[in-house]
């Protein structure tokens, strides 16, 4: 059987999930957030640098979230539709799609941790923040791949319904 990408629809998620490839470790490394304490210091922090900072403060629990949820979740996701996109022979099973459909339910949650950070100290007196590119980078990356990731459940299970139909009719 013909792989996903081979197919004309498939072509469009291939070019989705190659750009979400390129935009994901960009959002990652680029400042994502500005910080300002007191009017005087000003710090630029990215997503990864989150996770350091959280780690080098000895708070290994958050730095574990963090990390959970802005890279090795991501990361397997695109991992895993880069593989169900290029895979040839039979259908993937229910549980490898199943799998795709799980890690794309935590997709949004860092984006939504750092935005609610940006929000709830924005308007305090002594410390402040201010997204920066970074944190639209990760955003589109992570809002991409939620796309990639519907376009191939979506083909995957056209192609199961058509199995299911060439079955049937030989009942």
């Amino acid at each position: 059987m013909r792989a996903l990408a081979d197919e004309k629809r498939g072509q469009m998620s291939s070019a989705l999930l190659l750009l979400t490839s390129v935009l994901f470790p960009l959002g990652l490394i680029l400042p994502a957030v500005e910080t300002t304490h007191v009017w005087l210091w000003r710090g630029e922090h990215s997503i990864a640098g989150f996770g350091l900072a959280l780690l080098e403060a000895e708070e290994y629990l958050l730095a574990t979230i963090v990390w959970i949820f802005s890279l090795i979740f991501p990361a397997i996701k695109l991992i895993w539709m880069w593989r169900l996109q290029f895979r040839r022979g039979e259908l993937p099973s229910h549980g490898q799609v199943r799998l795709l459909e799980l890690l794309g339910k935590w997709s949004m949650a860092d984006v939504l941790v750092i935005a609610l950070l940006v929000l709830t100290v924005r308007g305090n007196f002594v410390f402040g923040a201010a997204p920066l590119p970074g944190l639209f980078v990760f955003a589109l990356a992570v809002a991409l791949s939620m796309i990639v990731s519907g376009r191939i459940q979506a083909q995957l299970r056209a192609r199961q319904s058509a199995g299911a139909a060439v079955l049937s009719s030989k009942d």
